[in-house]
């Protein structure tokens, strides 16, 4: 019989994902003695070879302020095609494609062992992956110098087209500008300091698009803004940890 903790490695083998904490607070007042926050780390692009992603769109929620997909953690009415979404409890028709699913004959996403879906959406837009590095600073020279190879290692694996940007975090917080050749240059704030969002967006300027020097040639030869915020994402080939 399978032990707690062979089934939680289990989980994390399955799906990449690790919890700060295994079991939940049940109560407001447990919550608010916890030591370390609710928190997970997720491994991205994890090779599944037994799950190939999906060839169809993701089920949606239909209440427009929720819109989660449908998972194997929903509640599930087989006779009605209805299901009831696990995050804020609205109760779904099935599509027409789904008529024919049954206990029996159940589509991926309710799969108990696939637990995770990769879905491959061809209507979507073609958009790079965006990886944003968020590194702890606070560590001493030989602990540095092993996650400064870690993350050398990390660029060499991710895909060719994707963007990646970098946060690091020590008693300033800073948010790097991979953009410029021969310097570094990057935004500080302080750790003491309480920003909202809006603050952070006006102070780093990527809360509107702006006209900037440097401008891409679009359709017919018409220049087109690049966004302030590509200052802080670059292509991976560009970037270098050393």
């Amino acid at each position: 019989m399978t032990t707690y903790e062979e089934f939680i490695q289990q989980n994390e083998e399955r799906d990449g994902v690790r919890f700060t904490w295994n079991v939940w607070p049940s109560s407001r007042l447990e919550a608010t003695r916890l030591v370390v926050p609710i928190g997970c780390l997720y491994q991205p692009i994890k090779e599944r070879p037994d799950l190939p992603p999906i060839q169809y769109d993701p089920v949606l929620c239909t209440r427009n302020t929720c819109r989660a997909i449908l998972n194997l953690m929903c509640q599930v009415d087989y006779r009605a095609k209805l299901w009831v979404c696990n995050f804020c409890f609205q109760r779904n028709p099935f599509p027409p494609q789904y008529a024919a699913i049954t206990e029996q004959h159940q589509p991926a996403e309710l799969i108990p062992s696939f637990s995770t879906i990769e879905y491959t959406i061809m209507r979507a837009q073609s958009m790079p992956p965006i990886f944003l590095l968020v590194v702890d600073t606070c560590l001493d020279d030989e602990e540095l110098g092993a996650l400064k190879d870690s993350l050398q290692m990390s660029l060499s694996l991710l895909p060719q087209t994707a963007l990646v940007g970098l946060i690091t975090f020590g008693k300033m917080v800073q948010v790097h500008e991979l953009g410029c050749e021969g310097c570094s240059k990057s935004y500080v704030f302080r750790g003491t300091k309480d920003l909202n969002a809006r603050q952070v967006q006006d102070m780093l300027g990527i809360g509107k698009v702006a006209v900037p020097q440097t401008q891409q040639r679009g359709p017919g030869g018409a220049q087109q803004p690049t966004p302030p915020a590509n200052r802080f994402l670059q292509p991976v080939q560009m970037c270098d940890m050393s």
